[in-house]
């Protein structure tokens, strides 16, 4: 004998939780002569009488209270189920593989990541900082912060932040080696270049609509922004990089912006997803990071 229609149990306990056909009618939004047709049925389908009807009340069979009793117990755990797959819809979880470029996920990502999974206690995270290819799909990466101008692909890409190359250099090095007023005095000073990208290996300047490329010079080349950003505090040179990985040391007084009317092309930071749809932990994330850094002043103001 196959197992009576949910429909039918849930009529049948709905009757005995109000008592009434009438009452559990109305609450089921049918008429009282159907709650007690469907209840007739589940009767008829399991070969026993559950209730015992008068014109003045009814009452459970000994079969009936043993069946509420399991059915009633039986339904509220697939009430549960449902509620708890339904909430989920409306709460962050599961594993969120994020990737980032090493300096600037140490600035702008590592600082609110306590504050993220605060928020969000059912996401765990996986945060890989490379400043390496990282291919999304076939690595199984969800989220992408790239900086910069972004390639052609099948990749989704959302804008979060502006941004541009900017000429930077500590202060001890610039009283040590004194400070260009031209591009040309470049040619005269340790330029630290960046190997990571072609941007960082020939520089393109833009001031008022003028372009100039300049091939830096200079004896330390490194593929890493942030040991780039480490050596140009340290006063070994002029780099050329990113305004949002240099923006705290600038604020911090430790790099100076130089020949402030010549930066690179207005870029962005960009976050960028497979073509697969967003998930709700993928959102929140970089809904969280976005919210964080309009609190922040992520671009420095230009010093001479």
């Amino acid at each position: 004998m196959s197992e009576p229609s949910l429909h039918l149990v849930h009529t049948f306990v709905t009757v005995v939780e109000h008592n009434s056909f009438a009452r559990a009618a109305e609450a089921l939004a049918m008429t009282p002569s159907s709650a007690s047709r469907l209840v007739k049925a589940l009767e008829q389908h399991l070969g026993a009488t559950l209730l015992n009807r008068t014109t003045r009340a009814m009452s459970l069979t000994d079969a009936g209270q043993r069946y509420f009793a399991e059915c009633s117990n039986a339904l509220a755990q697939v009430r549960g189920a449902y509620e708890m797959v339904r909430d989920e819809q409306d709460l962050p979880r599961g594993t969120l593989v994020v990737s980032a470029p090493v300096a600037f996920g140490h600035s702008h990502v590592v600082p609110h990541l306590a504050g993220f999974l605060e928020a969000c206690p059912h996401v765990q995270l996986d945060l890989r900082l490379s400043d390496g290819y990282v291919d999304l799909v076939a690595e199984g990466v969800m989220l992408a912060l790239r900086i910069g101008r972004l390639k052609d692909s099948s990749l989704i890409a959302h804008k979060l932040l502006d941004n541009r190359r900017i000429l930077v250099a500590a202060p001890a090095y610039l009283d040590c080696h004194g400070t260009p007023t031209a591009l040309e005095d470049l040619y005269q000073h340790q330029c630290l270049v960046s190997s990571a990208s072609q941007d960082g290996k020939l520089w393109r300047l833009f001031c008022e609509g003028e372009e100039r490329t300049l091939e830096p010079r200079g004896r330390i080349k490194g593929d890493n922004a942030d040991a780039i950003r480490r050596l140009c505090i340290d006063g070994l040179g002029i780099a050329f990089h990113s305004v949002v990985t240099m923006a705290a040391a600038i604020h911090a007084g430790d790099l100076i912006q130089i020949l402030p009317q010549w930066t690179g092309r207005e870029t962005g930071v960009y976050c960028v997803r497979p073509q697969r749809r967003m998930g709700l932990a993928a959102k929140t994330f970089i809904e969280f990071l976005a919210a964080r850094w309009r609190d922040a002043d992520a671009t420095p103001s230009r010093h001479q």
